[in-house]
């Protein structure tokens, strides 16, 4: 049968539910991502501006992007569905809520790491010129985050898209809250080994994320161009970087008040006949400007108190209803053989993890490093390459899976292998994406330096690049062990078909103890080994490295 389209009437109905599906799945997309930039922006500013913050803000944040998305299920199902009472509501804004967790941590770690950045010299001009409260934010420290927050978007928008499969479907023992996106079909599609479907979601989620670079993310790398530090003349600026910060000409005047003053200054100057009127309006507007401003701190805390004690007020006791008791809880894991089995795995489960995370860890290395280099360096192709990049670190681990474990099941290593490529998957885009910030981000008069001095090869790489990307690298190994655990929750637990493989690994217990036992204790467990293991990780090794080298290799002038 054939309806008026000339298309049979199975494949138009099936092309319309995926173009609904996807168009659901947007939606969330958009909402986890504003929400993530303004967590990230706040939370990355807090940290990166006081020393105090800083110290306790960033282990927090460590334990957040620690967590694996299969962490966040209990708090997702007992807070959004207890409160809405498993309304489609709730359930949507747990979906949204589990994506927020995919894309925000990152978006964080760029914000702290580019104000941590910010040349001394800038900082010293906005202190001469009293830049103070939101003056300073709108024209020194926003600025100066844009070119990182938009490739460390790009990657937390992928990141969405990876994950969307998890959260689309939230599944906690015997419980399944299952929502229309593409994440769900492509799930289903996969896991019933109906590939022809499988084929038409992957095709739809490309075009659309075709769509979005063309429409929003190709512009905002033009326009985060116009914010690198540089010392060269405005006139040196491409046409190509100037066509695209056109679009965002009016992000730019609120961020750069340049020509704002201008017409400002111009108006004044037509309106003298005006001045005493303005000026009594000015001391009039003045008064309350000057009491929000020296008490915004103790207004903030205000408001922000009776926003917390309320919402705990309206929701404590709905999550208490649906909360296990801690008798429960010990009886659970104490007294139950299959889940105190499972907890005698933990030690061996967690070495075995860490040492796939490595292996995983310095193979992305290999590949991203180069590629970062050479693409952007490349004018011409950056573009093509950089939507290609995006296009695989979006399609959800679900989809891929699959033919990663065909190609790599029957060569030496067997399951092992194809664990620590599936684990790559998690963690190679966040390397990626921050090492083209980081080079894209070297300043013209370096670069121009380094050819009048004949610099190539090594010594080009160990004199310029090496020591330019370096804050970049460190901040994308660290969001790149964040990936890696939570890959760690669908490369060592594999549903092929209709088959369940899995190998020895902390992911696996997470997986055991979410999907099979529905144990909310083994849960918090395994999840609680994998934050204190990461926390000292970072403590030791990353957050020691961040700070040498931002110390060592700061863009001052």
């Amino acid at each position: 049968m054939f309806l008026g389209n000339g298309l049979p009437d199975a494949i138009y109905l099936e092309l319309w539910d995926i173009m609904f599906y996807t168009s659901r799945s947007l939606l969330r997309m958009f909402a986890a991502i504003v929400i993530s930039y303004a967590f990230g922006i706040f939370y990355g500013v807090a940290a990166a501006r006081s020393r105090r913050g800083e110290l306790i803000l960033m282990p927090i944040l460590d334990i957040l992007q620690s967590v694996p998305i299969l962490g966040f299920f209990p708090a997702a199902i007992f807070f959004f569905a207890a409160v809405f009472q498993e309304s489609w509501i709730g359930i949507e804004l747990a979906a949204v809520f589990l994506i927020f967790t995919s894309q925000a941590w990152n978006i964080a770690f760029a914000v702290y790491e580019s104000v941590s950045a910010i040349p001394l010299d800038l900082e010293e001009a906005a202190s001469s010129l009293h830049l103070k409260g939101l003056a300073k934010l709108r024209c020194l420290i926003l600025p100066a985050c844009i070119p990182k927050m938009v490739y460390n978007g790009m990657m937390s928008w992928a990141g969405g898209w990876y994950f969307l499969v998890a959260a689309e479907m939230i599944t906690l023992g015997s419980r399944t809250y299952s929502l229309p996106g593409i994440g769900r079909y492509l799930a289903e599609a996969t896991y019933s080994g109906n590939y022809q479907e499988t084929i038409w979601g992957l095709a739809s989620l490309i075009l659309t994320i075709l769509t979005i670079d063309l429409l929003f993310w190709r512009p905002l790398r033009g326009y985060a161009e116009l914010f690198r530090y540089e010392s060269v003349s405005a006139e040196q600026m491409t046409h190509h970087t100037l066509f695209h910060a056109s679009r965002f000409a009016w992000l730019k005047s609120r961020l750069v008040p340049t020509a704002l003053m201008g017409r400002v200054a111009h108006l004044s100057s037509l309106s003298t006949s005006l001045e005493p009127v303005a000026g009594s309006m000015r001391h009039v507007a003045r008064k309350p400007g000057e009491l929000l401003a020296k008490h915004s701190k103790l207004i903030i805390c205000i408001l922000t108190s009776v926003i917390v004690v309320a919402t705990l007020a309206s929701t404590v006791p709905q999550i208490l209803r649906h909360t296990p008791s801690l008798q429960a809880l010990y009886e659970e894991l104490f007294q139950s053989q299959d889940v105190a089995s499972e907890i005698g795995l933990i030690p061996a489960a967690l070495g075995s993890s860490i040492a796939r995370l490595f292996i995983a860890y310095l193979l992305s290395i290999a590949w991203t490093l180069p590629l970062a280099v050479r693409i952007a360096g490349s004018r011409k192709t950056f573009g093509a390459a950089v939507f290609a990049m995006q296009v695989l670190a979006s399609i959800p681990a679900t989809a891929v899976f699959p033919i990663i474990i065909l190609a790599t099941m029957k060569l030496p290593g067997g399951l092992q292998l194809t664990s620590i490529i599936l684990t790559m998957t998690g963690m190679q885009w966040y390397l990626l994406f921050n090492l083209l910030g980081g080079v894209r981000s070297i300043p013209s008069d370096l670069l121009e330096a380094s050819q009048t001095y004949r610099l190539k090869g090594f010594e080009k790489w160990r004199k310029l690049v090496i020591p330019a990307i370096l804050p970049s690298f460190i901040t994308g190994s660290i969001t790149a062990w964040g990936g890696g655990w939570n890959a760690l929750v669908v490369s060592e637990y594999i549903v092929f078909g209709r088959e369940t493989v899995a190998v020895l690994g902390i992911g696996a217990l997470l997986d055991k103890a979410a999907y099979n036992l529905g144990s909310v204790g083994l849960l918090f467990v395994n999840i609680a080994v994998m934050v204190v293991t990461i926390v000292t990780i970072n403590r030791l090794l990353w957050r020691r490295s961040y700070h040498l080298v931002l110390s060592k290799y700061r863009m001052d002038y």
